[in-house]
């Protein structure tokens, strides 16, 4: 199959990373757009059989059968707005910004238009990977890197889309736990792995929980002990709603309030 990639950033890099890296790999050729040159040179030079960056973003568009859209959204529609797709292709749109409906107008009337929230674990091939709305094609297609989620209703993927917004917050935290134990006598390498390893069992263990809330685990402790202690003093200082404040603040900017 060959694909097309309209905008290579974080994202679409990690895509066609993942893809070229997959034992299974799949009969793929990606057609980059030149935009970002120096990312785009990069992916040609670690997969030369696999990649062609192309001249323009027509040239991508006509080069392909599917096509993804890992565009800024804001900038979407300046861009579309000069290329032309053909009735018969596939688009994949990532723009978390940008309903089906958006994007059919912006690239007129095609085959099939999927929306999709990929994360940069995909160049892993790990992670969630969500999507609307449910195809065989996808699950295929996109199983080698990461965990297909196919969502019931398109609204949902604002909400995943959302809930994203929280993974350089999550890394500060990391590293803030990291730092602290630095400051408590620790090696950067040996806090850096304790903690990662810390925080990679407590995700496990939360995905394997069968019980009905999460907050059950949160109160899995030994009465008086130091989890306890720190689960009172985060509380008590309303540590979490800065979180769920920042969530919101992600979900009125994607329903555009």
């Amino acid at each position: 199959m060959n694909i097309g990639v309209l905008g290579t950033g974080i994202i679409a890099s990690a895509l066609v990373n993942g893809f070229c890296t997959a034992e299974n790999k799949t009969e793929i050729h990606f057609y980059l757009s030149p935009r970002n040159a120096e990312k785009a040179a990069a992916l040609k030079a670690a997969y030369p059989d696999m990649i062609t960056v192309c001249g323009s973003n027509q040239e991508v568009v006509d080069s392909s059968e599917m096509v993804f859209l890992c565009l800024i959204p804001r900038m979407a529609e300046e861009i579309l707005k000069d290329v032309k797709f053909r009735p018969e292709q596939k688009i994949l749109s990532i723009m978390s910004d940008h309903s089906i409906e958006n994007v059919q107008a912006m690239t007129g009337k095609v085959e099939k238009i999927w929306r999709m929230v990929p994360l940069p674990f995909a160049a892993m091939h790990v992670g969630p990977i969500a999507y609307f709305p449910e195809d065989e094609e996808i699950d295929r297609l996109f199983a080698p890197l990461g965990n297909l989620i196919a969502v019931g209703k398109e609204s949902e993927l604002s909400v995943i889309s959302g809930l994203t917004g929280l993974m350089s917050a999550y890394y500060m935290l990391v590293h803030e736990t990291v730092e602290f134990g630095m400051r408590q006598g620790l090696s950067r390498r040996t806090s850096t792995d304790y903690m990662t390893a810390f925080y990679e069992a407590l995700d496990i263990k939360a995905r394997a929980f069968d019980g009905a809330d999460l907050k059950e685990l949160a109160y899995e402790m030994t009465p008086g002990g130091l989890n306890e202690m720190a689960l009172k003093s985060i509380l008590k200082a309303d540590g979490y709603t800065p979180w769920t404040d920042a969530l919101q603040k992600v979900m009125d900017r994607l329903n555009k309030k």
